[in-house]
């Protein structure tokens, strides 16, 4: 196998071409799940969803026959990707409790044009295979470094990576934290690399942590379509620029 930090290059790459042939319009349903133990919590939410891909503009309907509202894609784009710079933005609306997440800019390496030596280590994470990897999934092992960590205020990186050898997609990602965790999971529809399943838990403390609340999310994508004129006529206007938002 080539070395771990070649494949996490090409898996980047990857991921950023899909995401740039991502399809003008995506509809898809998702259930999402969100469990609060210490607050005896458990919501289901079940949504019928329609997207503008180009600006995340979407229309939300809650099923079977719920709340219709405008929004973006929830609870993140199933274009997402997930080697990226991104953000999450929250929202205060109970039924929005899981907000959205906020795509950011791809993570790209150029890969010299000719060279004798080429030298492949990472400036940010040590890359090295798992020993479950084989000639099918590679999986990769990030070990964030001193160049990424000092002086970061986050706790969040990336941990586990799982890429097809035959496409360098991947087809997991996880990052960790003492906090946080998030794993996020692919499928191929009709040509398209789209997130099928994705899982956040979340530690939440009080004040001089004298108490915590522990969540759980868990969102799964189907019926994924993708309509070249969108049902809903708001979708068909054109993509509203946004600001270039800070990494």
């Amino acid at each position: 196998m080539i070395p771990a930090d070649v494949a996490f290059r090409l898996a980047c790459n990857a991921a950023a071409a899909a995401y740039a042939q991502a399809p003008p319009y995506l509809a898809y349903r998702t259930t999402v799940t969100v469990d609060v133990p210490s607050l005896n919590r458990h919501e289901s939410i079940a949504r019928a969803v329609e997207t503008r891909t180009a600006d995340d503009f979407a229309s939300l309907q809650d099923l079977p026959r719920g709340q219709h509202q405008y929004g973006h894609s929830f609870p993140m784009p199933p274009t997402f990707d997930a080697l990226s710079y991104f953000n999450f933005v929250y929202s205060a609306l109970h039924r929005n409790a899981l907000a959205y997440v906020q795509q950011v800019e791809p993570i790209t390496f150029k890969e010299p044009a000719h060279a004798d030596v080429i030298v492949t280590a990472l400036r940010y994470y040590h890359a090295d295979y798992a020993p479950d990897s084989n000639d099918k999934i590679a999986h990769i092992v990030m070990d964030p470094l001193p160049s990424l960590t000092t002086g970061n205020n986050s706790t969040f990186y990336l941990h586990d990576v799982y890429v097809d050898t035959a496409t360098n997609l991947p087809t997991s990602v996880t990052y960790t934290g003492p906090t946080q965790q998030m794993t996020v999971d692919y499928t191929t529809v009709d040509g398209h690399w789209l997130v099928r399943h994705a899982v956040y838990n979340a530690t939440f403390y009080a004040v001089l942590h004298l108490g915590r609340i522990s969540a759980h999310a868990e969102a799964t994508n189907e019926d994924f379509t993708f309509p070249t004129t969108p049902t809903d006529p708001k979708l068909a206007a054109p993509p509203q620029p946004t600001p270039t938002p800070k990494r």
